[in-house]
């Protein structure tokens, strides 16, 4: 079975993003489409990075589990919150980690907003950096509004059949790509 790892990007307190990871989480288990590790930014607490993996002397331990844990998986999902059009810092910062480690990678990015707007521009930036860097990216604009009231803290939605809706065209891509790679 596909290993899928999704890369929950927010470190704040109170993030709407991490349920919806949590949802992909479960979604993936409940219908057995592959299996599924969580890499959460918040628990990694990773500090800024001042050189890509490759040239750092010691990288940590933490570094290494998670970079284990990006390279076995077969493609990898973004769950980002949307912060001022764009992404977190966060997120910028594990990316610009690797760049060879990405090349091939199947991803499939989702952004989540708590308001109404939807953060098109946070897809469409994430996509054109990764594809930059080499990723196999799904085209789809996958993005969560309204998060917390669509999603509970344990990452149940609120309906069912919306959200399976609004992801399964963007895990139908990424699962298409895995299989290509």
């Amino acid at each position: 079975m596909k290993r899928i790892a999704i890369l929950s990007a927010s470190v704040r307190t109170g993030r709407l993003s991490h349920r919806v990871a949590l949802y992909l989480e479960n979604y993936f288990r409940q219908n057995a489409l592959a299996d599924t590790e969580l890499l959460d930014l918040k628990a990694y607490d990773f500090p800024l990075f001042h050189e890509r993996l490759a040239m750092q002397e010691h990288p940590s331990d933490k570094l290494i589990d998670f970079t284990n844990r990006f390279n076995d998986a077969d493609g990898l999902i973004i769950v980002s919150p949307v912060y001022n059009a764009s992404y977190p810092a966060a997120l910028k910062n594990v990316i610009d980690l690797y760049y060879k480690e990405w090349k091939h990678k199947p991803v499939g990015i989702v952004s989540v907003t708590s308001g109404k707007v939807p953060g098109i521009a946070t897809v469409q930036q994430l996509q054109v950096l990764l594809l930059k860097l080499g990723a196999l990216v799904a085209p789809d604009l996958t993005t969560v509004i309204n998060a917390g009231s669509e999603f509970n803290k344990q990452g149940e939605p609120r309906s069912a059949e919306q959200a399976s809706a609004l992801i399964l065209p963007m895990l139908n891509d990424l699962l298409w790509l895995t299989d290509k790679n």
